[in-house]
């Protein structure tokens, strides 16, 4: 058996041991971890968007960049960046895609100041944790995202 044909039979069993409920978790609730400084960054974008089959071109890089600024002013928290993306096409590329895309937002944000020492990790989660479960354009388009949790003080 090809290792791929392993790896795509063992990531289905994995994600068919998800239950419902934790495949649609709205995950467009900011979580955040610590007080007052939560107030400046609810100014600024909290998930990317991106186009069908894209991970390199966000559709608001101003708004990116004004994370990037955030973070750099705010040395002491800790990014977690999720890429996910819509439940068009196979599992596998799914979850290449949106690794893809968690990994473009983090090396974004390196070259534009913030250092390597706060973010935590850049993880893809493929179609899993979609904010929208429906099968049609405006769904897709709604899941096809990274988004930054964060946590310190």
């Amino acid at each position: 058996m090809r290792l791929s044909a392993l790896c795509y039979i063992v990531l289905v069993l994995v994600l068919s041991s998800i239950s419902a409920s934790a495949q649609f978790y709205d995950w467009s609730t900011p979580v955040t971890f610590f007080g007052p400084e939560q107030a400046d960054f609810n100014q600024s974008v909290r998930q990317v968007m991106f186009a069908w089959n894209d991970y390199d071109e966000p559709h608001d890089k101003a708004a990116l960049q004004a994370d990037a600024e955030w973070f750099k002013a705010h040395p002491n928290i800790k990014i977690y960046i999720d890429g996910y993306a819509s439940s068009r096409g196979t599992l596998i590329y799914n979850l290449v895609l949106s690794q893809k895309r968690a990994d473009y937002v983090k090396k974004f944000l390196l070259s534009h100041g913030v250092p390597e020492s706060q973010i935590v990790f850049a993880t893809g989660w493929g179609q899993l944790y979609p904010v929208c479960p429906g099968t049609d354009d405006e769904c897709w388009s709604k899941n096809r995202r990274v988004r930054f949790e964060y946590a310190g003080n």
